[in-house]
């Protein structure tokens, strides 16, 4: 790279072909005959002195900071299949027919969405509260503790026959979780430690 900002030529080696030369011949033979992809990488420094390097095939036009932008905008996304897969246990399906899947894979989506609308009328309330007592960042559930706290509550709120009961229930619920709140914080400025002798991590629990 000439800049910080430039294109590169990536050369369809065999080596860098190797990997999918088996499971995916062909996109093997396409890019062979290609021989060679254009991208453009962004290279900026992040706040606590990493390295950050995008690579994108958006044209030159779009500015090097509305990268960034777009990039943290996208890993929100990521984060929540994060979620789905990690903490809902996305991929753990009862069965390997296909309506089987299809059926866990709406089901899992359907009760994210749950969790999700009853976490946010909870996160207005956290903010809300937190902004009244001062604190430095804004404050949200702790999501990995909602999910768990929903596990153990939706299927006896489905099950009431009394409508007021469920709503009750249901509020009930959404109070239970305002009691566990974390501060929202922007893009660290400091690179965090990590106790690698700490193998089972205490915010990597399953909750679902």
């Amino acid at each position: 790279m000439k800049s910080a900002d430039d294109k590169v030529i990536l050369k369809h080696s065999s080596a860098r072909l190797q990997k999918i030369r088996k499971k995916h011949p062909e996109r093997y033979e396409h890019m062979k005959k290609k021989g060679k992809t254009t991208v453009r990488i962004s290279r900026s420094t992040l706040p606590s002195g990493n390295e950050l390097a995008l690579v994108t095939d958006l044209p030159d036009t779009i500015a090097a900071e509305e990268l960034a932008g777009l990039y943290y905008q996208r890993w929100e996304i990521e984060k929540k299949y994060h979620t789905l897969k990690n903490k809902m246990k996305f991929e753990s399906v009862t069965e390997k027919s296909s309506v089987y899947v299809y059926q866990d894979f709406w089901a899992q989506v359907l009760v994210y969405n749950m969790v999700q609308d009853i976490r946010n009328s909870a996160d207005e309330e956290a903010a809300s509260s937190g902004r009244k007592n001062g604190n430095k960042y804004p404050m949200h559930m702790n999501e990995n503790i909602a999910i768990g706290l929903f596990k153990e509550a939706i299927l006896k709120i489905l099950l009431e026959q009394e409508e007021k009961k469920r709503i009750q229930k249901l509020n009930e619920l959404q109070a239970e979780m305002e009691r566990y709140v974390v501060p929202k914080r922007e893009r660290p400025s400091k690179e965090r430690r990590k106790n690698i002798s700490n193998k089972y991590k205490n915010n990597q629990k399953s909750s679902f």
